[in-house]
């Protein structure tokens, strides 16, 4: 009885890092919804999308109303995506409402590949921050995004279960993204301050670091927890679940940086 509960303690310390990441991502979640509904929704709804402009200074632009309609999408079909995309991995809604999650990810695959073409095209029409390498990576993840959504997709009408939760994982991480870098950065604004940012043209190694830790480092996590998950290597196992509850941790940091200087103040001007 000792040496199974010896054999299970790793698995079950994966467990819960997961149960770990998960519930800190879902606060993240919850947070970046509360303001893009008040911070752009209620504003768009008072002052029009003119008045996004206080939030993002390429959110509106006057002579480009493609441009303009392009950044609502982009931002308001993302409150429906996150809320959906969520519900997706809750086990127990999978287990009793078949129906509704197969529904509900035609919807997240609908809004995450709009969102992610309409993220696209902004990219390339309106120029942002960052340098090219950031530009290639945000676009990685976008093509990810497109490329996840029609193999999760064909997975499932195969019924090839584990190929379409493989799949659908990584477009939920791809289509996760953005909400990873800004909680990545601000926990590094927290930690480090500006080490390693130009902060006038938002560059630098730090500014690298973080587009690979947000668009392609959750990809190769994926692949290592669902290695660590059927692997009899004890050591594999607890360092993937360590790795795990480090990422809750700076998850954490950075919402409560994000949400304290950034989008708190946001709502509230």
């Amino acid at each position: 009885m000792l040496m199974q509960t010896i054999k299970k303690t790793p698995n079950k310390l994966l467990e819960m890092s997961k149960k770990m990441w998960l519930t800190c991502l879902l606060m993240a979640q919850i947070c970046f919804v509360i303001y893009l509904a008040l911070g752009y929704g209620l504003t768009g709804l008072t002052k029009g999308i003119s008045g996004w402009s206080r939030l993002n200074n390429t959110a509106y632009v006057a002579s480009d109303p493609t441009g303009n309609s392009m950044y609502a999408l982009h931002v308001l079909l993302a409150i429906v995506m996150i809320i959906g995309g969520s519900l997706q991995l809750i086990p127990a809604i999978r287990a009793k409402y078949a129906k509704f999650h197969r529904y509900n990810g035609r919807v997240f695959v609908i809004l995450a590949c709009t969102i992610s073409l309409a993220g696209m095209y902004l990219m390339i029409a309106r120029a942002t921050v960052g340098n090219t390498l950031m530009h290639a990576l945000i676009m990685f993840g976008g093509c990810m995004v497109l490329l996840a959504s029609i193999l999760a997709v064909q997975a499932a009408r195969k019924r090839n279960i584990t190929k379409h939760k493989i799949w659908a994982i990584r477009l939920y991480l791809a289509a996760n993204g953005v909400l990873f870098f800004r909680l990545i950065i601000f926990a590094w604004f927290l930690t480090f301050g500006t080490l390693g940012i130009d902060i006038t043209t938002f560059t630098g190694p730090t500014v690298l670091a973080v587009s690979i830790c947000s668009y392609v480092i959750p990809l190769l996590i994926a692949e290592l927890v669902r290695h660590a998950e059927t692997t009899t290597n004890k050591i594999i196992t607890i360092t993937t679940a360590s790795l795990m509850v480090l990422i809750s941790i700076v998850f954490l940091v950075g919402l409560f940086g994000v949400v304290l200087a950034s989008w708190y103040p946001a709502i509230v001007g």
